[in-house]
């Protein structure tokens, strides 16, 4: 990286090539797939924090919920509400045409990218754009299932588990937790950065590395969102979560356009 000029020549590229165009393309189809994806999300975190009956077994920093604080029941409510609003054929098939979309969109814009103008077109029944739409979909609800996991209190993981696990145990549980996500994400961003453009720079390591950490920083900042907005009983919890997911897709996709956009750029 030689100074401000790396970033003068990324922005240049990004609009050159139209990412901006591309992203919306992403975003636009990845919100209905990250809404599908969040009603599975839901699932999981409503049986988690109904564990422990008349207790919080979350820990959100941002947040000052007390242990008192029945989060299962919270989260049962608006679980109920949303699945029965999504859950449905309408939205198997939503969920898994979004996911195509998303995937094809997301294919077309990483190879513009990192190869620009001589990007060839992504065809949208193909082995590869449906495989890069299941990965896609599984690797961000392991993500924020991920993420979950490091907030969930010693308690709570001493229920889960059936075994009385010390705290070390726990927070190291933790810390490999977080350590899996990163590598997860700075994994996906190399293969396809080794399979568009046949080889992995230093550059890319740094990209990936950076990717890793906004989306799992989103993950976090979309979490402990919905906490905080499901403990509060003057807000809508459902419009909160919409929102925070429309900004969540919105940061992630252009970081990763982004990152991508400058492993491509000359020099």
């Amino acid at each position: 990286m030689r100074g401000p000029g790396w970033l003068t020549t990324t922005v240049r590229r990004y609009r050159d090539l139209d990412l901006e165009y591309a992203a919306l393309r992403v975003v636009g189809r990845g919100l209905f797939l990250a809404v599908m994806l969040m009603v599975a999300f839901l699932y999981v975190f409503a049986r988690v924090t109904d564990v422990v009956s008349g207790a919080n077994e979350i820990l959100i920093p941002t947040t000052n919920v007390a242990a008192d604080v029945d989060l299962g029941a919270l989260a049962q409510g608006v679980f109920a509400r949303t699945s029965a609003s999504v859950v449905s054929i309408i939205g198997v098939v939503t969920l898994l045409g979004s996911a195509l979309l998303t995937g094809h969109a997301l294919r077309q814009g990483s190879r513009r990218a990192l190869l620009g103008d001589h990007a060839s077109a992504v065809r949208l029944m193909s082995l590869r754009t449906v495989a890069v739409s299941v990965i896609l979909a599984v690797g961000v609800l392991i993500t924020w299932l991920l993420t979950l996991a490091t907030s969930i209190r010693h308690s709570a993981w001493v229920s889960l588990l059936g075994v009385d696990a010390s705290t070390q145990a726990v927070d190291a549980g933790k810390a490999l937790a977080v350590i899996t996500s990163l590598a997860l994400v700075g994994g996906a961003v190399l293969l396809v950065t080794r399979l568009t453009v046949g080889h992995v720079t230093r550059r890319a390591l740094l990209a990936a590395a950076l990717v890793a950490v906004v989306v799992v920083g989103a993950n976090y900042f979309l979490l402990y969102s919905y906490v905080g907005a499901i403990i509060n009983p003057e807000v809508s919890a459902g419009i909160v979560l919409i929102f925070t997911i429309l900004l969540w897709v919105n940061i992630t996709v252009r970081a990763y356009l982004g990152a991508l956009c400058w492993v491509g750029s000359p020099g």
